[in-house]
């Protein structure tokens, strides 16, 4: 008896650790299903599962500076050159690259001008959903939103 219930023990263990990687593994599936429902217009709801993930995107892209919200004016300038003479200058004195660029690349840029429910409901609208087929999500993503809001015009 005092097997059985150890046996069970054991793989209610077992059931508990492995049901929330069955759970997580989903999770793609219905932000798909729900980019797929937005753009054939069966989802008209203002908050759904698609744009959160995709306001999320731009914010995880935010904070690792893989993208920018900047004016329309900062997007569409281009950076201004630097003198030779104080090229030179922090070529001798700063050992850091990364000073020596005069403006920092990125991979997308958001208008500030925009608002922010606006940007996730166009990219939702516009990402490619068939490309999921061979790429993963984020990819898909990222591509729509470097063509979708490019830094340079």
């Amino acid at each position: 008896m005092k097997k059985l219930l150890r046996q069970m023990l054991k793989l209610t263990v077992v059931g508990l650790i492995l049901t929330p990687a069955v759970v997580l593994a989903d999770f793609k599936s219905d932000i798909i299903a729900s980019c797929t429902a937005y753009q054939q217009g069966y989802d008209k709801k203002e908050i759904n599962a698609c744009k959160l993930y995709i306001d999320g995107f731009i914010d995880s892209s935010l904070l690792t500076e893989d993208a920018a919200i900047q004016t329309q004016a900062m997007i569409a300038s281009k950076p201004r050159e630097q003198s030779a003479f104080l090229m030179r200058a922090y070529r001798t004195r700063v050992n850091d690259p990364a000073f020596l660029s005069n403006h920092k690349e990125y991979q997308f840029c958001i208008p500030r001008e925009y608002d922010r429910k606006v940007v996730a409901s166009g990219i939702a609208k516009s990402m490619n959903i068939k490309l999921l087929a061979d790429k993963p999500l984020k990819e898909v993503l990222l591509e729509t939103l470097i063509a979708d809001y490019p830094c340079s015009q």
